[in-house]
């Protein structure tokens, strides 16, 4: 709480904030804060009116309240395209759509290394994903359609950190072992270690979003500024 206002606030270059303060106050019939001075007022006052974030958030809140309430399903309907899409896209190649083919399939290289013999052909076109890609993406997405169906009917826990980290290992080792020549991985090996490594992501991931989501929002303390709202018009 601020002390009472002193005779340097009555000073000339005051004056203006103190009769802006004065007369929010009179307004209100009653001073919400009989201690703060006018220079607190004032910025208090230029504070909410120039407060563009605030503004933002305001009109941002329905999308973010759809995103806490439906993530889950935005998740899966996401991976479900991005699986989906790279299935199809050989087809388009054999459909002699070769411009929106090449298009998506050089796309997708910023997510997978796409190495021919490590992934699958459909119609004598290669996927846009490759087998290990494949099975990571596909294996958070039933992740996902699974907790879509059991997180109301009871509560999923996060795989500790530590899990998550062992279900990268096989994955890696699989990788490290083929590039020093080690060993020769080959499509159930790849298929096995990117199933593992997703089911664990999710389960890492999915309980820590869905509890994030599902956390008690802070209710709003109108009475906090409501002393000061005609200041504000």
């Amino acid at each position: 709480m601020s002390l009472p206002p002193s005779a340097d606030d009555f000073q000339p270059e005051n004056q203006q904030a103190y009769q802006a303060d004065e007369a929010g106050t009179s307004r209100l019939g009653d001073s919400p804060d009989p201690y703060m001075t006018p220079a607190e007022a004032h910025a208090l006052l230029n504070a909410t009116r120039g407060s563009t974030l605030t503004r933002f958030l305001d009109r941002a809140e329905p999308v973010l309240a759809y995103i806490r309430d439906h993530w889950l399903g935005i998740i899966n309907t996401g991976l479900a395209l991005y699986i989906g899409i790279s299935l199809l896209t050989p087809l388009a190649f054999a459909a002699g759509l070769t411009g929106p083919a090449s298009g998506i399939f050089n796309a997708y290289r910023f997510f997978c290394a796409q190495t021919p013999s490590h992934s699958f052909f459909i119609a004598g076109y290669q996927t846009c994903l490759c087998s290990r890609c494949l099975a990571i993406y596909t294996s958070i997405l039933v992740a996902g359609v699974a907790l879509t169906v059991f997180r109301n009917h009871r509560v999923i826990r996060a795989l500790p950190w530590y899990y998550w980290l062992l279900g990268m290992v096989p994955m890696a080792l699989d990788g490290f072992t083929q590039l020093f020549g080690v060993h020769e991985s080959n499509l159930a090996l790849r298929l096995l270690t990117g199933t593992i490594f997703g089911l664990t992501t999710a389960w890492f991931l999915f309980p820590q979003i869905e509890e994030a989501a599902h956390q008690e929002q802070p209710a709003p303390n109108p009475a906090a500024y409501a002393a000061y709202a005609p200041l504000y018009h």
